[in-house]
């Protein structure tokens, strides 16, 4: 009996141990990725702050940095619309269009349908779309073209030749990523409404006329809507372009890690604009679902 309760007593030590190292196992890795994903954090947040602080101050804006910010906002707003016609077209006809059959099939009227639209598309639908469109356009070209620099020496150039790489290679990137999602927003966002009731109406989908349906939507505009619509294009705008720029900055190896980093910047900079979407949703409407808060 007496060597059975130690051998009991044994077991019981050894299944704590294993519990305990397992906990603390867990646990440490709970923190370390709970530090990694704050440090990251972090730093997008500090490059993003960094960039309007130095926006804001007059003499960041040197020739080559106009240079610069100006070529990076024809490339990525002026360059990008046609590919923002084509989503804001395309998503729109299929939005309008399906919501104006299932609306018709149901008995509804077009001055409940008009405005759920217009909010949809001005809340959600097109600040998405428009990121969507400058990160697959550009902020993985802007990714690739900074590791590439990063790779061959050309940032430690720069910084040796005196100039503030902060200023000359970041800051005109994110504030050009931020205007031009703002911008490709609103073409998206128009495209959509004029597009989806277009090809509506020669189905036959819609059945009420340009005028009636555009006066549903102007006479409940809200405040609200822009509210929502800068937040959503400047904030996930600032997100998306600090983030590419981050990891371009920041790259480390040869060139044949180059499209790798750019690959990566694309999913972070996805993964932040759907994040801060779904937050600002959040903080706006006050619930999680149907879960009202306060």
């Amino acid at each position: 009996m007496f060597r059975v309760s130690i051998r009991s007593f044994d077991l019981v030590r050894l299944a704590v141990a294993r519990v305990t190292g397992w906990v603390w196992y867990w646990t440490g890795n709970l923190g370390e990725l709970f530090f990694d994903r704050f440090g990251r954090l972090s730093a997008i947040a500090s490059v993003l702050w960094a960039s309007l602080a130095l926006a804001v101050h007059p003499g960041s804006w040197t020739y080559p940095v106009r240079n610069m910010f100006s070529k990076q906002v024809l490339f990525t707003a002026v360059d990008a619309i046609p590919a923002a016609l084509r989503f804001g077209g395309a998503v729109g006809v299929l939005l309008i269009v399906q919501a104006a059959m299932w609306t018709d099939a149901a008995g509804a009227t077009t001055e409940i349908v008009a405005p759920i639209l217009w909010r949809s598309i001005v809340r959600e639908i097109a600040p998405l779309l428009s990121c969507l469109v400058v990160i697959g356009r550009s902020g993985i070209a802007i990714s690739t073209e900074l590791a590439t620099m990063r790779a061959s020496g050309e940032v430690e150039v720069i910084d040796s030749m005196g100039i503030d790489p902060m200023t000359f290679l970041v800051m005109p990137r994110v504030l050009a990523v931020m205007i031009s999602v703002f911008c490709l927003a609103i073409i998206t966002a128009v495209t959509m409404v004029v597009t989806g009731y277009a090809v509506g109406f020669m189905m036959d989908a819609i059945h009420t006329s340009w005028n009636d349906f555009y006066g549903e939507i102007a006479s409940n505009f809200e405040l609200s809507d822009l509210t929502f619509f800068l937040s959503k294009t400047m904030i996930a705008g600032g997100f998306a372009g600090a983030i590419c720029c981050l990891e371009g900055v920041n790259a480390r190896g040869s060139m044949t890690d180059v499209p790798r980093i750019a690959s990566r910047a694309g999913i972070r900079a996805l993964t932040a604009v759907f994040a801060v979407s779904a937050i600002l949703s959040i903080l706006f409407y006050n619930k999680i679902l149907v879960f009202q808060f306060g």
